[in-house]
C-alpha cells in the first residue's frame, strides 16, 4: 500500500476551513469602499462644492441610495465615495 502523505481527515478539515472562511472573504470585499485616486487627482475632485457647483447638479453623477448618500460619477470610474456635495473639473451642470 502507498503512503498518502495528505490523510482523508486532513483534507476534510482543510476544505471544512475553506468554507468557513470563503464567505467572510467575500463579505469583507463589499465593506471596502472603492476610490479611484489617481482619477481623483487627475480631475481635482473636492467633497466641497466649488461655488453653487456640486456633484448632485452635474450629468455625470449617479447617486446613491439616497439623495445624501455618495454615489458614483462617470468620469470617475471604479469609485463608489463621490459625495453628492463635491465637485471635480468634469462637472457638466445638468440641463
Amino acid at each position: 500500500m502507498e503512503s498518502n502523505p495528505i490523510s482523508r481527515r486532513r483534507l476534510l478539515a482543510v476544505a471544512a476551513g475553506a468554507l468557513t472562511v470563503a464567505p467572510v472573504v467575500f463579505m469583507s470585499r463589499e465593506a471596502f469602499a472603492a476610490t479611484n485616486d489617481a482619477l481623483r487627482k487627475a480631475l481635482q475632485y473636492q467633497d466641497s462644492p466649488k461655488g453653487a457647483d456640486k456633484c448632485m447638479l452635474c450629468v455625470q453623477f449617479i447617486p446613491g441610495k439616497s439623495p445624501t448618500d455618495k454615489g458614483m460619477c462617470k468620469a470617475i470610474t471604479n469609485d463608489d465615495q463621490i459625495s453628492p456635495t463635491g465637485w471635480c473639473a468634469a462637472f457638466v451642470k445638468k440641463a
